[in-house]
């Protein structure tokens, strides 16, 4: 005969006797459903009972400063103070390491100061603490920055796969799938997700952009023309649209229209690597060396370094003879690179010749 288990918390009171049957005192008292449960197996028993146990402790142990560290974090994250909200963060995160609110903004912070492999670190975690269309949009954006498009688009269509209702970030999601389709070569695909993006906001000149570069792709430059104009008429400041009417002009032999496109490009954003590379191409072609080297200082100013760029600044003093501004270029390559041969060869070479002359 199987003996019956009664297991009851201990602020309740039990009476009876012992040899017969038992019974609990409930006058004027109301239990909670599920107060006192039998068991037929003692062992059962004991590990429900633990397991009730280890559910209630993350709510006791759930530290008071957590919301605190985070409403602070939040506020310096909006007057754009990351790195200071970034240490409140790490503070909340080593009290409670799945908090997803810790977790969101912490990869937000990440973001901001361009720390993206720290990012997606916190997004991955934050997917297994709280699944759903918006974490794993995050995830997959943060994937699709730091180049790893395949796997990014597997997430994407995770998130939509779990999509119950219309969300802020559709938009954003289908522009970038679309663009990695494009960098993957399959058009008609990306054109299929720019156009869902196009449903979601038809004026965005980011698109436009982006629905030109699909078509200078496709060599369709009637096409591309049209959607950077329409997207320098909604953002005249926007320069990649700009340097994508230049390049169509180029096309088109309109090479002075190009260069009317492509300093306009610069004004509004020397550090734009694309319109800098383009001067220095056309330049050297039309006989612009100035202007191309205008360009190329002005881009490397904008920048910490850029190696590549400061060998095309290097050529084109070459080009037009100032072989000392040159020599101070190749100066400024040689400290951030040392071990560069070419640029040690090229420098050797010019100050052998000085000599000789």
């Amino acid at each position: 005969m199987l003996e019956n288990q009664i297991v009851q918390k201990s602020s309740e009171k039990v009476t009876g006797n012992q040899g017969g049957n038992s019974s609990i005192n409930n006058s004027g008292e109301n239990f909670n459903e599920g107060a006192g449960r039998i068991y037929f197996d003692p062992q059962q028993a004991i590990e429900d009972f633990d397991a009730e146990n280890q559910q209630d402790l993350p709510t006791q142990a759930r530290d008071a400063k957590i919301p605190t560290y985070l409403s602070n974090a939040r506020v310096l994250a909006k007057h754009r103070e990351y790195k200071l909200a970034l240490n409140l963060l790490r503070e909340a995160s080593n009290r409670d390491s799945n908090n997803p609110e810790t977790l969101k903004l912490l990869a937000f912070c990440l973001d901001k100061t361009s720390r993206l492999q720290e990012a997606l670190i916190a997004r991955k975690t934050l997917v297994t603490v709280d699944y759903g269309f918006e974490s794993l949009f995050g995830l997959a954006t943060a994937l699709y920055k730091v180049g790893r498009d395949q796997e990014a688009l597997d997430k994407y269509f995770e998130a939509l796969s779990v999509l119950t209702e219309e969300d802020d970030n559709l938009f954003e999601l289908y522009k970038n799938m679309g663009n990695i389709f494009v960098r993957q070569g399959d058009f008609d695909a990306a054109e299929e997700y720019y156009n869902k993006a196009y449903t979601v906001n038809t004026q965005s000149d980011v698109l436009l952009v982006n629905f030109g570069t699909l078509e200078v792709q496709r060599n369709d430059f009637d096409k591309s023309l049209y959607c950077f104009r329409k997207a320098v008429e909604i953002n005249p400041e926007n320069d990649k649209a700009w340097v994508g009417l230049a390049m169509v002009h180029n096309q088109f032999g309109d090479s002075e229209l190009a260069w009317a496109n492509l300093e306009t490009a610069l004004d509004i954003k020397p550090q734009n690597r694309t319109a800098a590379h383009l001067a220095a191409n056309w330049g050297l072609r039309d006989g612009k060396t100035l202007k191309a080297i205008e360009a190329i200082q002005n881009y490397l100013g904008t920048v910490e370094e850029d190696e590549d760029m400061s060998l095309v600044l290097i050529n084109l003093f070459c080009t037009t003879g100032q072989i000392d501004k040159a020599l101070l270029e190749m100066e400024r390559v040689l400290l951030w690179n040392p071990d560069h041969k070419e640029v040690r060869a090229l420098k050797k070479k010019i100050t052998s010749s000085q000599r000789a002359a």
